[in-house]
């Protein structure tokens, strides 16, 4: 444990080192949170409180993907985990220390959206802080998990640039993060409960909207919990620190494991919800 929380602070130092890191962290979502509270909300407040969720969301996302998964691939292409592999770490004390920083750099930054929101733009929270911070934990553990296993597949940062901005354009328009879920279609409302930021997003919403309690959000929050252990273990199994491993087709069909409790969590959501 010691040594994972050493290679967290060491890991925080380094993102502030690493441009790609840092803007994906802390400018990319501070934009994002601007250009919906200002533009797309009109600084009106109970725009931007529903607009709050999907921002947090987006964080998340951009945090998973880019900070943690592209930023990864990186590393190692560039040779930067070879020090590490010599050591007795092992590849899940170093994808945790990875999802800490990130994680714990996100919350700083949240911690600015939620004083810029109630400052600049008087929104209303119609919940505790608490239960935001609790959504907004499990579902970025689940989805820098996630992100961990995509980074074990990619082979070099070329892959690794597609296949992130692919994710992150479908889970953008399809979670409901970049339009408000009820006003997508059916039929994309359906393919979305299959993805996790959209379980984030439904549950920031039934929080900001609806006044409804933490504990009644349990199947969304078990469906990131799952998906997240899942995901870290399978990340941690597949992790190459070397550039010159090369990822296989039982590797990937073993990652294929982690879309189990999305499928499940997804199918039950849409046949409650019709």
């Amino acid at each position: 444990m010691k040594a994972m929380l050493l290679l967290t602070w060491n890991s925080l130092k380094l993102s502030w080192r690493t441009p790609i890191a840092f803007f994906f962290v802390v400018f990319f979502p501070l934009g994002f949170f601007f250009l919906y509270a200002g533009v797309f909300a009109h600084g009106r407040p109970l725009e931007v409180a529903a607009l709050f969720g999907p921002v947090l969301t987006l964080m998340a996302l951009t945090n998973g993907l880019f900070g943690n998964g592209a930023t990864t691939v990186m590393m190692r292409e560039r040779g930067m985990l070879r020090p590490y592999h010599l050591t007795p770490l092992t590849a899940w004390q170093w994808i945790v220390s990875r999802i800490l920083s990130n994680y714990l750099t996100s919350l700083g930054v949240g911690a600015i959206m939620l004083i810029a929101a109630r400052t600049l733009y008087h929104m209303p929270v119609g919940t505790s802080v608490f239960d935001l911070w609790v959504v907004y934990s499990i579902g970025a553990f689940s989805i820098a998990s996630l992100g961990s296993i995509i980074a074990s597949l990619m082979n070099n940062m070329q892959e690794a640039q597609i296949v992130f901005q692919l994710l992150f354009l479908v889970c953008l328009f399809f979670s409901g993060a970049s339009i408000e879920f009820s006003h997508l279609p059916v039929f994309i409302q359906g393919f979305g409960r299959f993805l996790p930021p959209t379980l984030m997003v439904l549950s920031f919403e039934h929080l900001m909207k609806g006044h409804v309690p933490l504990w009644r959000l349990w199947p969304e929050l078990t469906g990131l919990i799952v998906t997240g252990l899942l995901c870290l273990v399978i990340g941690s199994v597949l992790f190459r620190w070397e550039k010159e491993d090369r990822a296989t087709r039982r590797q990937r069909l073993i990652a294929l494991l982690a879309l189990l409790p999305m499928l499940v969590i997804g199918i039950w959501l849409n046949r409650r919800l019709g």
